[in-house]
């Protein structure tokens, strides 16, 4: 019975972890429609420091009672946070949404590798191959009609190798601290950092005055996809693997890709395409293999417990 709670939280939260994913992949087009208007650094400070706000006030009981261990390891997470999007956003404006989005998702190959080398945790075979399907569907997602991968493309790689170690500092911090103070810390400290930056390295003047349509990509970051979604992703990493998670998370190259053709009118070409059913294949492989191996395990069982009955 326990076994079977436990399988319906890891479904739950990986189910909880594709819908971060569709919105993160939409953010992407909205991003780069945003930037048009708003410099970059200004645009995730805003967003970062509103939501940290917001959720510092809904559970200001809780994070007062947190202890100093919960904070650190915040900042801990926090670090790999902003510095995964100070590659993605400095990326993003020189290459294309859904680029961009296919190139992040490259921390699926990236965080089972860091994962084992700092727990010794064989993520198994099966978690392996899925990984390695998804990867090439990344590549083919990604790269041009020369194969090769351009300056933006490139700085949104390294954002990728860091967005794989917030994966896997979560996953290390999240059974033993209260996630919801490692969410406020991390998108807390994304925020201050941002407009340090924005502050040294971009104008000033007019750095709240923006038209509507910017306040309106600004507000469906800050509920979305970021408060909603760190908030749920870090909940859902208690529960479910690391290779699960970027996996999952992984989709958000998809989603990037379809909105990108939707409302940037970038073309989605069969190889595309075929690299989205990659990413797809890897994602089946590792979520469902060890559901039906359990299933089989459990028939096995009750077979042996009553003999001579069909089952």
């Amino acid at each position: 019975m326990n076994e079977l709670s436990e399988s319906k939280k890891t479904i739950l939260a990986d189910v909880s972890l594709l819908f971060v994913a569709i919105f993160w992949g939409s953010n992407f087009v909205i991003m780069k429609h945003a930037f048009e208007a708003i410099e970059p650094f200004t645009y995730l400070g805003i967003r970062f420091c509103l939501a940290a706000l917001l959720l510092a006030i809904i559970f200001r009981k809780r994070l007062v009672k947190a202890p100093l261990g919960d904070y650190l390891a915040g900042i801990q997470i926090g670090f790999f946070l902003f510095t995964g999007f100070v590659f993605q956003t400095v990326g993003l404006l020189h290459t294309t949404p859904a680029k961009s989005g296919f190139i992040t998702g490259m921390a699926v190959v990236i965080v089972p590798f860091i994962y084992y080398f700092i727990t010794k945790k064989s993520p198994g075979l099966w978690a392996a191959i899925g990984a390695l399907m998804a990867a090439v569907g990344l590549y083919l997602l990604a790269a041009d009609e020369t194969m090769g991968l351009g300056f933006g493309d490139l700085l949104t790689l390294v954002g990728a190798f860091l967005f794989a170690g917030h994966l896997v500092a979560i996953a290390l911090h999240v059974r033993n601290r209260d996630p919801l103070v490692l969410a406020v810390t991390q998108i807390a400290l994304t925020g201050v950092a941002s407009f340090t930056v924005a502050i040294i390295y971009e104008p000033t003047s007019g750095m709240f005055s923006h038209p509507p349509a910017i306040w309106g990509a600004i507000l469906y970051a800050v509920i979305f996809c970021t408060i909603g979604a760190f908030v749920t992703q870090t909940i859902a990493q208690r529960y479910t693997p690391p290779t699960h998670a970027v996996l999952i998370l992984s989709t958000e190259a998809v989603f990037a890709g379809l909105f990108s053709y939707l409302f940037w009118y970038e073309v989605f070409t069969a190889q595309k395409l075929f690299g989205a059913g990659l990413i797809l294949a890897g994602i089946l492989i590792t979520e469902l293999r060890p559901l039906i191996a359990a299933k089989f395990a459990g028939a096995k069982r009750r077979k042996a417990d009553h003999p001579g009955t069909f089952l």
